[in-house]
């Protein structure tokens, strides 16, 4: 039986099923979305959201999923297991984890600083910081209690802040080893405690303060402030630095990322972001990284 001779309302029905179809397979097939995991140091985490979002606009088929908690060792590790694509750190590579076939791009600095959310708290000397952290200061110039929040000793901040001074190393030295001391995991839970116990103070970076909108701020010590042109310049001498790494043989789509991290829109946000960029290198490019993946 043709399909004229079937009743005018099944004959109706059918044709408007065959239109659809036709329809729908004559549509472009959407890209399949590509999610790259990352994870790393709690510096850069929100930072590397923004540029993924920005990066999403010229390339709409890249998802980029962040693995929280990791730090910069356990970022580079979930890197070279393979359960992420991209790991940041703060940190460059060791010898054993370039033989695993890890690459890193240094893409900038950020001001490494000293933190509070305590409104008339404005500036330090390294004076004020030793005394602070070795106990003879425990108060604040309107009576309320310093709170200290430390980090691991094997977390890089506490070196970090050691190489501020001798006196502030013996001082830090002398608070990692008092009892009842706050120690915050990860750059974010730092940052969460400085802002909520009164008086709080506390390492953190200008990239993670800024990208991530905090309360807390980064304090100038011995009268210079930690901004990004401040870092370029060389007036503010402790910085960290951020590394994207990845491995050999990464996916195409990686390798494009990263080189967009590098890109003058990439520097712009990073810029904007706390990053200083002036001496960061020069990011890989998919037409000439033979190791991507085709």
């Amino acid at each position: 039986m043709s399909l004229t001779t079937l009743p005018s309302s099944l004959a109706w029905a059918l044709r408007t099923t065959l239109f659809c179809l036709i329809f729908a397979l004559a549509l472009p097939t959407p890209a399949r979305a590509e999610t790259i995991r990352l994870g790393g140091t709690g510096a850069a985490l929100r930072t590397m959201t923004v540029l993924a979002q920005a990066y999403m606009k010229v390339e709409p088929s890249f998802q980029l999923e962040i693995v929280p908690n990791l730090g910069s060792s356990g970022g580079i590790k979930a890197l070279t297991t393979g359960a992420t694509q991209i790991a940041v750190a703060s940190r460059g590579t060791k010898a054993e984890e370039r033989a695993a076939g890890v690459r890193a791009f240094e893409y900038g600095r950020t001001a490494f600083v000293l933190a509070t959310a305590k409104d008339n708290v404005r500036a330090l000397t390294l004076t004020q910081v030793a005394d602070l952290y070795a106990g003879r200061q425990t108060k604040w110039s309107d009576g309320q209690p310093v709170r200290l929040v430390l980090r691991p000793a094997s977390d890089v901040d506490t070196p970090l802040l050691a190489s501020f001074s001798p006196s502030v190393k013996e001082a830090l030295a002398t608070a990692m080893a008092r009892e009842g001391m706050v120690t915050a995991m990860t750059d974010q839970d730092s940052a969460d405690a400085i802002e909520r116990l009164p008086g709080g103070l506390g390492t953190s970076s200008l990239a993670l303060l800024m990208s991530e909108h905090r309360r807390a701020r980064a304090l100038p010590i011995d009268g210079v402030e930690p901004t990004v042109g401040n870092v370029a310049s060389g007036r503010y001498r402790y910085v960290k630095p951020l590394y994207l790494l990845f491995k050999d043989g990464a996916p195409a789509s990686v390798v494009r990322f990263i080189a967009f991290v590098g890109s003058d829109a990439g520097r712009r946000i990073l810029t904007e972001t706390g990053t200083d960029v002036t001496t960061a290198g020069i990011a890989p490019a998919a037409a000439t990284t033979a190791q991507a993946a085709r």
